[in-house]
This record gives C-alpha cells, sequence and structure tokens, in this order.
C-alpha cells in the first residue's frame, strides 16, 4: 500500500520540480534565489536519502547548483529513491532510522515519515519558487498535483 503510493508521490514530485526548473530557465532575468531554492531541494533530497541509506555522506543542504544541473539530478536522484522503496516491504515503512541533523543532533524518524518530510518539504519550496518566478514576471511552474493526475492517470 505504502510502497506504491510513495513511488508515485516521488514520480509526481520529479515532474512538479522538473516544471519549476523549467520556470525559473524562462525568465529573461536569473533569478538567483529561484535557483538556490531548487538546489536545496535536490540537496535535501539526496541528504535523506543517504540518510535512509547509511551512507554517512553529508551534503551542504544549501549547495548552489545551476538550474540546469538541479534539473538533471532530479530524475536519478528519483531513480535512486524509486529503486529504494521497491527494496522495502510494507513493514520496512515503520522501520526507525536514526540520525544526526546538521547540527549533530540526534534524532529517530520511521522511513514513511521521511518520505512524507521530503515531498511536502520540495513542495513548500517549489511554492516559495512560484512565488519569486511571479514576482520576477514569469509565468510559475503549474505543478499541483491534481494537474499531474489529470495529465498522466490512466482511464
Amino acid at each position: 500500500m505504502f510502497k506504491d503510493h510513495f513511488i508515485h508521490l516521488f514520480k509526481y514530485n520529479d515532474w512538479a520540480t522538473r516544471q519549476t526548473a523549467e520556470s525559473i530557465m524562462n525568465l529573461k532575468k536569473k533569478n538567483r534565489k529561484s535557483e538556490k531554492l531548487l538546489s536545496h531541494i535536490i540537496s535535501a533530497q539526496k541528504i535523506w536519502l543517504n540518510r535512509i541509506l547509511d551512507k554517512g555522506i553529508v551534503t551542504d543542504p544549501w549547495q548552489i547548483l545551476t538550474q540546469e544541473e538541479s534539473t538533471s539530478q532530479s530524475p536519478p536522484l528519483t531513480a535512486a529513491w524509486i529503486n529504494l522503496l521497491e527494496g522495502l516491504k510494507e513493514k520496512d515503512f515503520e522501520r526507525r532510522i536514526d540520525y544526526k541533523n546538521l547540527k549533530g543532533e540526534k534524532f529517530s524518524n520511521t522511513i514513511k515519515d521521511i518520505i512524507v518530510h521530503v515531498i511536502n518539504h520540495s513542495t513548500y519550496h517549489r511554492a516559495q519558487i512560484a512565488q519569486l518566478i511571479k514576482q520576477s514576471g514569469g509565468e510559475p511552474a503549474k505543478t499541483d498535483y491534481i494537474l499531474y493526475q489529470r495529465m498522466f492517470q490512466s482511464n
């Protein structure tokens, strides 16, 4: 139940992130803050994936990637998340992951809660980017989940 739903959400998340990147690219004048937020979305997804995989790889959550780098990194990152999800059994979604935040504080959350956080975190920052795009005179990406469903659901 969780597995298929979360795989679907990561596919949506990738689509929405790429739509957002395109709206940044279409701006007449570069908007560095929107590029920084897009980079942050990608970096945060890497951080959480590495925590679940217990890789111990620390990525700067505010590492600056170009819009092109963010766009090119989103599909393989999504594939890595989907690969992880496909290997999980339903009971694994309740498994707790112990990790340290960037301040070195220890926390523990379930895989399920981490996944929900990653998706919501991306949505939150895409909304900030949409606001910046509009303020810069551009056209914000239309990334509503229901729009994605209308476009890609099988009848």
